[in-house]
């Protein structure tokens, strides 16, 4: 790895033949860091898509007028001319970065199979051992290669290897959400989504999600569960809480009035539920 201002990092850079363009995806650029305590992209926009994997630690990643913490296991997704920012979430501790860049015609549908958008652009818990092994696989792949990268044969295994992450991260989302369906073929539950991404700052209970839904509310709970991997209750903790370790961090706030604006009726009730997350207090962490 080469040491740089914010990071240690090894990048990979490829310059896709006319062979390679013939086909509907192919790599730009990949790469892998341990991110230095000051570290900090953006924000910035890019020229194509990029899958950005958390190895270990934190990422906290601004986009529109959205922020999210990703945890080992997660991915983001940077789509082409939008603007994100993004930086290591707890500087004392490690931060590990995987990502790959690619384009072509495929790229939009391949994503968007996978349950990322514009304004959806995270995974969570995706990444299990298999995902892992491929993405280590093809770095592996690319650094072994000398010079003739425009070789027919190593632009097959390459397209092989790239489609086979997606293909795992395919089969991995299935796990997550059963295989029998997915959040945009229940309309109610994309409902129940919306609503809660929209007022989860505004101490809204479940029993009013799943009036938004129209479904009666132990089914909605049941059905939510199964599909989303968490309990609704449990998705709009995550939610609240995300969104307080954001406001924190970003310092103009004291933690009362992050508490009120993540619907928290109190500063005890609003303490005590984020060192629960957390495991340690609003008030000890930057």
């Amino acid at each position: 790895m080469q040491e740089l201002a914010h990071e240690y990092a090894q990048q990979l850079y490829l310059n896709p033949s006319e062979f390679v363009k013939m086909s509907g995806l192919w790599c730009l650029r990949l790469g892998h860091n341990v991110a230095k305590p000051n570290y900090q992209v953006g924000p910035k926009r890019i020229e194509c898509y990029s899958l950005h994997f958390v190895v270990e630690g934190q990422l906290l990643l601004q986009y529109e007028d959205r922020e999210a913490i990703l945890h080992r296991g997660d991915i983001c997704c940077f789509f082409p001319d939008e603007s994100y920012t993004y930086r290591i979430y707890e500087p004392e501790k490690t931060l590990k970065l995987i990502w790959i860049a690619f384009q072509g015609p495929q790229a939009a549908p391949l994503l968007e199979s996978l349950g990322l958008t514009q304004f959806n652009p995270i995974l969570r818990g995706r990444c299990s051992r298999e995902v892992w092994t491929k993405l280590y696989a093809l770095l592996d792949y690319i650094s072994d290669q000398p010079d003739g990268v425009q070789a027919i044969g190593f632009s097959l295994d390459l397209q092989e290897k790239l489609y086979a992450i997606f293909a795992v991260l395919m089969k991995e989302g299935k796990t997550h959400s059963d295989a029998e369906g997915s959040v945009p073929d229940i309309p109610w539950l994309k409902r129940s989504l919306d609503f809660m991404q929209l007022h989860y700052m505004e101490g809204i209970s479940i029993k009013e999600v799943a009036e938004a839904a129209g479904v009666h509310r132990s089914y909605f709970s049941d059905i939510f569960k199964k599909m989303i991997g968490l309990a609704p209750n449990r998705y709009l903790y995550r939610l609240r809480m995300e969104k307080a370790a954001a406001l924190i961090l970003l310092g103009d706030r004291n933690i009362t009035e992050v508490a009120y604006t993540v619907g928290y009726p109190s500063l005890y009730s609003f303490s005590r539920a984020y060192r629960n997350y957390y495991g340690y207090s609003p008030g000890s962490k930057p």
